[in-house]
């Protein structure tokens, strides 16, 4: 099965004539029952021995090792690169006189696929979000069962004409041949997913299990990742990340405050998020528990989901809504909610919720706060207000 080189995508061209599937509907429609690996020896789980082309790159063998990873990571599927597999192999091989990719699709008894990518001129570069990178893993997807979402292969498609229903973009499959643009509310800026998708993540799963020994503790996506994964770990400012959380269990974060850009980070499963300038980018997988949110310096919108979440949005006026569970709502610096560009806290449920200043008091020095009706100069003093018109309140702390 092909992949070709790319297709931009207008925004939101067509999406909107044609039907709208669940996460589970995707799942279905880019799998079937019997194109898959079968657990031979009955261990529950499925153990392929995979090998690597020795005329990639270093580069080139270090992205395709990662692809392989990221399966492994979301669905009970283990590849063993230096010892035989018992329920089966993939071989995976170069073509440098091509730019695209080819794979096999497991079928009936066959216990052995393979995929090939094209390293011919550009489609060469190994980089994060390259062609290189997003084809590794459509490839090694079809390897393991996963089909395109529509009967198109190689030319001659369009997602006007190939799009079975409006989700058969990028934004939620590297399984599919179309930009994620041709969704409203995606833009990569040209850039490709490194990693499964939302509906990639359900479809192997679906085949295979869920792998929930992945990340099962305590775990930080983004800035100050400890994921051990370079598609979900964040250094610089400039980095443009486009990944889809799968986490097995633990208390979890998702960290972006190394931006400046206005950003929206949605905790809940089956969500999108506009990260670092670049839209409905982040995404979290269905079944998938994230706690907690870290927002950077722009005017973020921070959305909690059931979990107990806290939701620090950073310096900024800040959207923060914590949705069920008992919440809190950190500030650590003065700036984390300054008296000209205040937070607005949406749903607060008194005696239940939080507000935790313990942070901005430590960095101003103050060790308590004192509520008082009106202000006299101290620091420390703290004035709450209610509004019986709207049911609201405000809270202001003097810490100068």
């Amino acid at each position: 099965m092909g992949f070709p080189i790319s297709d931009p995508g207008p925004f939101g061209a067509g999406a909107s004539k044609k039907p709208s599937f669940t996460t589970d509907q995707a799942a279905k429609q880019i799998t079937r029952e019997n194109h898959r690996f079968r657990d031979r020896n009955g261990d529950q789980k499925i153990d392929l021995h995979y090998t690597v082309d020795a005329s990639f790159t270093a580069q080139q063998k270090q992205r395709v090792h990662q692809a392989v990873q990221a399966w492994q990571d979301v669905a009970n599927i283990s590849f063993r690169e230096q010892s035989n597999g018992t329920d089966g192999a993939l071989s995976i091989h170069n073509n440098p006189r091509g730019d695209r990719g080819v794979a096999d699709l497991p079928h009936g008894s066959t216990n052995r696929t393979a995929a090939t990518i094209g390293t011919r001129g550009g489609a060469a570069s190994p980089a994060l979000g390259s062609h290189f990178s997003v084809t590794a893993i459509h490839e090694i997807g079809h390897a393991i069962g996963l089909q395109h979402p529509g009967r198109y292969n190689g030319d001659g498609a369009n997602y006007q004409n190939g799009a079975v229903y409006a989700q058969d973009t990028k934004a939620r499959t590297v399984m599919s041949y179309w930009s994620e643009r041709h969704q409203s509310g995606h833009d990569f800026r040209s850039l490709n997913p490194s990693a499964p998708m939302m509906d990639d993540i359900a479809a192997a799963q679906r085949l295979y299990g869920a792998n929930h020994q992945t990340r099962k503790t305590d775990t930080v996506y983004g800035f100050n990742s400890n994921t051990e994964r370079e598609v979900m770990s964040l250094t610089s400012a400039r980095d443009k990340p486009v990944f889809c959380v799968w986490d097995g269990g633990g208390v979890d974060t998702l960290d972006f405050s190394g931006f400046s850009q206005d950003q929206k980070v949605d905790l809940n499963a089956e969500s999108f998020s506009d990260v670092g300038g670049l839209k409905g980018n982040v995404s979290v997988a269905k079944g998938c528990v994230i706690e907690n949110a870290i927002g950077g310096a722009g005017r973020d919108a921070l959305i909690g989901n059931d979990a107990a979440n806290r939701l620090k949005g950073g310096a900024g006026a800040d959207t923060l809504r914590g949705g069920g569970g008992a919440d809190t709502f950190v500030y650590d610096n003065v700036s984390d909610s300054a008296a000209q560009s205040p937070d607005l806290i949406e749903d607060f449920t008194s005696g239940t919720d939080k507000i935790d200043v313990s942070g901005a008091l430590k960095a101003a020095g103050v060790r308590a706060l004192v509520f008082t009706d009106r202000f006299s100069g101290r620091a420390g003093e703290a004035v709450l207000k209610h509004d019986a018109s709207t049911g609201g309140a405000s809270l202001a702390i003097d810490l100068k």
